[in-house]
């Protein structure tokens, strides 16, 4: 892509969170994509191991958040860390107040992330984090909100719209499979992103294989390896657009699809 058009690009993504900053009011309460059997790994750097997670807008009438905005969990669903030891022994704990959780680009994506030395305390060798069925998640409330949430609002965006988001969001589907691929891609790149073909193809084998308990749609794995390829066609022209990002705006578009969708069969309510 362009540095032009990839600058556009993604002005035209952060837009919805600069006019949130402008408004001065409480961001978007969002839904967190199931697992459904598919934990997303956490990746350690810097002493912070976390996740890219894909997420949904449930108050369209609230600005998005700005990018990083801090979000808490709130009832029904949740979250859990799921931790592998050295004996290859599972420990399986709510996640609840250990993890951090943070919008990373508009409402459609999320990071989780726990301390490294954390995870070390709980003897792991690695971790994964699985969102359970319903779960969404709350902005943390900071001084000066102009209108803050209020519980009337919090009960219907986590009762009866996270309900029906859930044959939006989280049933199978070519687009949804694409996007729930895209996103596990996003989760196996390491830090250092492979240049060669054979380490792209093992980054794509690791994404399959975590993948492999889910009967997804044979087209949206057609999809999602060709859009693969083409990031890593892109990553290779462009210095200012790696894997990683691509990926991620492949995601964003998806679901931001699917919730113009959601809202248009709500009728915008």
């Amino acid at each position: 892509m362009h540095r032009t058009r990839f600058a556009i690009l993604f002005a035209m993504l952060a837009l919805p969170a600069l006019l949130a900053g402008r408004a001065e009011a409480a961001p978007q309460l969002l839904g967190l994509v199931a697992s459904n059997g598919m934990p997303t790994p956490l990746q350690c750097q810097s002493g912070v191991c976390g996740g890219f997670f894909s997420s949904f807008c449930l108050q369209q009438y609230r600005p998005a958040p700005l990018i990083h905005t801090e979000y808490r969990l709130a009832p029904p669903g949740g979250l859990t860390l799921v931790v592998t030891r050295a004996d290859s022994t599972r420990l399986r704990l709510p996640a609840e107040g250990l993890v951090t959780i943070r919008s990373e680009i508009d409402f459609s994506s999320v990071t989780i992330s726990i301390a490294e030395a954390r995870l070390k305390g709980l003897g792991a060798v690695s971790a994964a984090i699985e969102v359970a069925p319903l779960t969404s998640i709350l902005p943390v409330p900071v001084a000066g909100d102009a209108t803050p949430q209020s519980g009337e609002e919090i009960a219907l965006a986590t009762g009866k719209l996270r309900q029906l988001a859930q044959k939006s969001f989280e049933n199978s589907g070519e687009r949804r499979d694409e996007a729930r691929l895209a996103t596990l891609l996003v989760n196996s790149l390491p830090a250092e992103e492979p240049k060669t073909a054979a380490g792209r193809a093992a980054v794509w084998n690791k994404a399959l294989t975590l993948a492999a308990g889910q009967k997804l749609d044979p087209a949206a794995v057609a999809n999602a390896s060709k859009t693969y390829k083409a990031c890593g066609v892109t990553a290779d022209m462009n210095a200012d657009l790696d894997l990683k990002l691509c990926l991620q705006l492949r995601q964003t578009d998806l679901m931001s699809r699917f919730n113009r969708d959601f809202w248009d069969s709500t009728g915008g309510s």
